[in-house]
């Protein structure tokens, strides 16, 4: 084991203590410890350096969010088990299961996926890709009305007039032959709104183990579409998980400063590590909790305060 390991290790054993405290993940960091890996001994092989390193980036930063930021923010009020669910993650509960837009996954083609989109004229239309290396089809036109979309396959050879059932919590779309394809399958996917680019979107979907792929628009148009990498901490913590954006359009590479102590040191850990070394990176956290005042439902949170919100 590194030293650099055993220091995380040393630093989440400090920053897991306290029971009260709540994080910027979003949950008692006692709650945290024993979920995340974190919590495994330091000579386990499943604790990763990467998985050490993102998790406690995360944790770090939420405490050091909570304790700056004491106008009232108290840790009850942050406690994600305590009080009714917030007036924001209802709206945005309420907004999501009306929803049929989003990432789906077809079991027929495991490693491909098909986004749906509402076009603001009554219709959607549909990126679908089979995985493998195949051809990638965009801007397909598809039917909504009334609980059915229709699509036409034809583009690769299929039927045409082909209806998909929505399930009433819109979250499957199943055909005449009974595949049926699941919305969001990996709990952090789907297509999500900046509200500083009302025309524009965000798509997060899986791009192999913890790797994702983001497609970031900032005016609707596909081809203004810049194609973000990124990886995200274990997702053993869903409802809540930190998550990294690399090259991040806009966003500079922060001037690295000496740690002074384990603390900064936590926070710096996950910065340009690896492979990403080089890069610029954007960090927000993915939240499904209801009752948490700092980052309601389907939203990732950044600490510029931009919040994404799913759709």
């Amino acid at each position: 084991m590194t030293m650099s390991t055993k220091l995380l290790l040393t630093a989440c054993a400090a920053l897991a203590a306290p029971t009260e405290v709540v994080g910027f993940a979003g949950s008692p960091l006692a709650t945290a410890a024993k979920a995340s890996p974190l919590a495994m001994s330091p000579s386990s092989p499943e604790a990763s350096r990467r998985d050490v390193l993102a998790s406690v980036s995360s944790v770090a930063f939420g405490l050091a969010t909570l304790v700056a930021s004491p106008d009232g923010a108290s840790a009850k009020a942050l406690d994600l088990r305590m009080g009714p669910v917030t007036e924001a993650s209802a709206a945005n509960i309420k907004a999501y299961e009306a929803s049929y837009q989003g990432v789906y996954s077809d079991p027929n083609h495991p490693e491909g996926y098909r986004i749906i989109m509402a076009n603001g004229k009554g219709g959607a239309t549909m990126t679908l890709s089979d995985g493998n290396g195949g051809e990638t089809y965009k801007n397909i036109p598809v039917g909504v009305k009334d609980g059915e979309l229709s699509f036409d396959f034809g583009f690769k050879g299929g039927p045409k007039g082909v209806a998909g059932i929505l399930s009433d919590d819109r979250k499957f779309i199943t055909f005449p032959d009974g595949n049926t394809w699941t919305k969001n399958k990996d709990e952090y996917d789907g297509v999500y709104k900046d509200p500083k680019y009302p025309n524009g979107y965000r798509i997060v979907r899986k791009f192999k183990g913890t790797k994702t792929i983001t497609e970031v628009n900032d005016t609707g148009n596909p081809k203004d579409s810049v194609f973000v990498m990124g990886d995200h901490a274990s997702l053993v913590s869903i409802p809540t998980a930190g998550f990294n954006f690399y090259n991040f359009p806009g966003i500079e590479k922060a001037e690295k400063k000496k740690a002074t102590n384990v603390l900064s040191y936590a926070l710096q850990a996950g910065d340009g590590m690896g492979e990403h070394a080089d890069e610029t990176v954007y960090v927000g956290q993915f939240s499904l909790q209801d009752k948490n005042t700092a980052f309601p439902f389907g939203t990732i949170t950044f600490p510029d305060k931009t919040v994404w919100t799913r759709i």
